[in-house]
């Protein structure tokens, strides 16, 4: 009897150590548990200036872009004109998109261009608001008595195209007196005709797509002047963390063509 309790026990305390063996085995065959990989610019705070007609993909944007590098992006939306004055006057500011090249040319004037692309373009549009629509169906509408029309101010280039589409098409002097509100932003030129605070006016194609203004003529750049939208990426600026966004921008180029906006070539 006491040898078999021994034979017993012996049983017991051989199977004890295999089991604890295997609990060793599979505790050091587990693989250590690796640290997330790090993103590109965690931590990095990018000073970004945008013509506020772009807000809407933009905004798109910005998302992704924060989510794949761990950067942050400080925006400042404005009109171009007085973005670039910003810059100027030595604001911080790594990349600027402007809706009118003329700025990036400025810039460059100025000595404060590292890097110059064209990135969009675009067309002038002739929108109209709910009162609007039984008013003016063409150009030529906005000069009849009456008819209550917005114009961005020249700050804004919206302003200067819609100015020059006016005085091209021989309609200036006849609409002007007509020009009830001179917004600084196109933004606010599109709420105004959202808002049926106005009859009509004049907005980027992309504008009135994204406000869904109805639009009654597209003006041939032949009398607006073409209409490029480009981005600057700024001297003593954070050049790396500019062009990584601008390369991001370029690759969700489509963000901006559903809005009505076409990439450069």
């Amino acid at each position: 009897m006491k040898r078999f309790l021994c034979i017993v026990v012996t049983i017991l305390l051989l199977s004890s150590l295999a089991v604890l063996a295997g609990c060793a085995s599979s505790a050091t065959s587990e693989p250590a548990s690796s640290e997330p990989e790090a993103l590109p610019f965690e931590g990095e705070t990018l000073n970004l200036y945008v013509a506020a007609g772009m807000k809407n993909p933009m905004d798109r944007v910005i998302e992704i872009f924060q989510s794949e590098t761990g950067a942050t992006v400080a925006v400042n939306y404005g009109p171009s004109g007085g973005l670039y004055a910003q810059i100027e006057q030595d604001q911080p500011c790594d990349l600027y998109y402007s809706a009118d090249w003329l700025y990036i040319e400025k810039l460059d004037e100025i000595g404060k261009l590292e890097k110059g692309n064209k990135f969009l373009t675009d067309n002038l549009v002739l929108v109209v608001s709910e009162t609007g629509q039984s008013k003016v169906g063409a150009m030529e509408d906005l000069g009849k008595p009456g008819v209550v029309v917005a114009m961005a101010d020249a700050q804004a280039p919206v302003g200067v195209y819609s100015q020059n589409a006016l005085v091209n098409m021989g309609l200036w002097d006849a609409v002007s007196p007509n020009i009830k509100a001179m917004p600084s932003t196109v933004n606010q030129v599109a709420i105004m005709v959202k808002e049926d605070q106005v009859d009509a006016a004049l907005v980027y194609s992309s504008v009135a797509n994204g406000n869904e203004l109805e639009t009654v003529e597209v003006i041939d750049s032949e009398y607006s002047g073409e209409i490029v939208f480009g981005s600057a990426v700024i001297k003593e600026g954070q050049g790396e963390l500019a062009e990584a966004f601008a390369a991001a921008a370029a690759e969700n180029v489509s963000i901006f063509e559903e809005y009505g906006w076409k990439a450069c070539e």
